[in-house]
């Protein structure tokens, strides 16, 4: 897992992995003004995670204090390596992970929920899926298919 600095910056300190929790604690102990950079990481680069990125830079862009990076002109960048990662970069004063959070659950949070609920489904009947897919997909060539007949001329 990587993020393209910009040319003139350094790393401070390198956390591991963090709790939400721990990152407002840690985030409350460093002084003001501090970058901070977070690794939203998913279990996978779902279908539509750049638009999701895209609609929570919009949704911090609108948030009044917030501050980014002076070298940057953005909060939230999906990982350049296509890792299921979302980078969230800003400036802590005060601290803001805790609101940055709460605006990133609401557009993240289809996904999240989405695949947890595939994940608990699947772990309770394996093959259930599977099964809905085909039943799914044969429903949709039962009433699809007399569609696709050319029109019958009249006599």
């Amino acid at each position: 897992m990587a993020f393209k600095l910009p040319a003139n910056l350094g790393i401070g300190r390198q956390y591991g992995e963090l709790t939400p929790a721990s990152v407002t604690a840690l985030e409350g102990s460093l002084p003001a003004d501090s970058r901070m950079l977070v690794g939203l990481v998913f279990s996978e680069r779902y279908e539509g995670f750049e638009a999701d990125c895209e609609r929570a830079e919009a949704a911090l862009q609108g948030q009044p204090g917030l501050s980014m990076w002076p070298e940057l002109d953005h909060f939230i960048t999906p990982d350049e390596n296509g890792e299921p990662i979302a980078w969230v970069s800003y400036q802590s004063s005060p601290a803001w992970w805790t609101i940055i959070l709460l605006i990133l659950g609401g557009i993240f949070i289809l996904p999240i929920i989405g695949g947890f609920g595939a994940w608990i489904v699947d772990l309770m009947f394996p093959g259930l899926t599977e099964i809905i897919m085909l039943v799914a997909i044969g429903g949709l060539m039962f009433f699809l298919l007399p569609m696709l007949k050319p029109a019958e001329e009249k006599k």
